[in-house]
């Protein structure tokens, strides 16, 4: 079961980055080529610079859960880092602000689940490519929220586990970090 939960966690940390990367990797090349497009040949395609902006917006909205997953929150890492002293204080202040990340992430999610079932029963169209459907941005900010849930509900269990042994007289990272 463990093995199951950790290639679980494996599989969407490297969905996460793959999205990530190859969205900011295509929206850049087709940007570029876009720009060269516009100086050397004088034209411009609209819906080419709409489709650097969807790849690039899909890559900036999983990037939230990515950095949710490495707990990248560098002012709130230094602010801890200054405040609390010591290997136990830390962690728990992690655990804290974990759990208040969860609290809030929870408030606001019924919020985004009624956006996402509308956006799955009524289309958004695009302004400049009529024919683009763009209720999928609303799609997947509510999979960015699901994906921050999981990962703040399991960093937080990893660093209960490991506040634990740390009380006992150890502490060893899960593997999965």
């Amino acid at each position: 079961m463990k093995k199951a939960y950790l290639s679980l966690v494996a599989f969407i940390a490297f969905f996460e980055n793959a999205v990530s990367a190859v969205t900011l990797v295509f929206a850049t090349f087709v940007t570029v080529a876009q720009i060269i497009n516009r100086q050397v040949l004088n034209i411009e395609i609209m819906w080419v610079t709409d489709l650097a902006f969807y790849f690039f917006v899909v890559g900036a909205i999983f990037s939230v859960s990515l950095t949710t997953r490495v707990e990248s929150h560098v002012g709130v890492d230094v602010f801890v880092s200054m405040l609390c002293k010591g290997e136990k204080a830390q962690k728990l202040s992690k655990i804290f602000i974990n759990l208040i990340s969860l609290a809030l992430i929870l408030t606001v999610l019924p919020v985004f689940y009624a956006f996402f079932l509308r956006s799955l029963r009524f289309a958004e169209w695009g302004t400049l490519v009529r024919w683009f459907n763009t209720s999928w941005f609303v799609q997947c900010i509510f999979a960015m929220f699901i994906l921050s849930i999981f990962h703040i509900v399991h960093n937080t269990a990893v660093h209960i586990i490991d506040f634990c042994k740390l009380c006992r007289g150890g502490a060893k990272e899960c593997p999965s970090d």
